[in-house]
């Protein structure tokens, strides 16, 4: 415990203490403890309003707000960009989807048609029209194990049956009411 201070002499607090005490002191405290203290009266007088140290240096945050604002509106401007373009994607792959829709089902229909006219009785009609006529015997063919072709049956030429004429392939045409039939007919 420390003497309490006589009345009207010096204060153990005061900072008037003479010089010779104080150098000894700091000649005895090291070069850390030196640092520690500077940085505390620097804070002191920081807190009770005094002016910053010159070494430290204001810098202005403006250029950083700044930055960080253009890349948050790059942001905002790409994905509002990407979020169109996936939009638009969108609607055109329903339209290629509809289009392979109507090609699936226009294949579809001309696969059926190629069927019936391929179907034996489509190609009858069709031989008949064109004057072709059925063979009445008709040869046969097989293949033996040995790979040889042996031929059953005597073809026999097919004959045109009368009941119908086939029709010609080509129609005279109308003479057209203009037109004048050729000299000498």
């Amino acid at each position: 415990m420390t003497a309490p201070a006589r009345v009207g002499g010096p204060s153990p607090r005061d900072p008037s203490k003479d010089k010779a005490a104080q150098n000894d002191k700091a000649r005895r405290r090291t070069a850390g403890a030196e640092r520690a203290y500077a940085r505390r009266a620097q804070r002191a007088s920081n807190l009770r309003g005094g002016s910053a140290s010159p070494q430290q240096k204001t810098v202005s945050k403006a250029p950083f707000v700044v930055l960080v604002m253009l890349v948050l509106g790059a942001g905002i401007a790409g994905i509002m960009y990407f979020s169109t373009q996936a939009a638009a994607d969108t609607y055109r792959l329903q339209e290629a989807r509809a289009e392979a829709e109507r090609l699936t089902l226009q294949m579809e229909q001309l696969r059926r048609e190629v069927a019936l006219l391929e179907s034996p009785t489509d190609l009858a009609r069709r031989a008949s029209e064109m004057g072709l006529v059925q063979p009445s015997n008709p040869a046969r063919l097989r293949q033996n194990p040995d790979g040889s072709i042996e031929e059953f049956g005597k073809p026999s030429a097919p004959t045109r049956s009368t009941a119908a004429p086939p029709p010609s392939p080509e129609t005279p045409a109308p003479p057209d009411a203009g037109t004048t039939p050729p000299a000498g007919g």
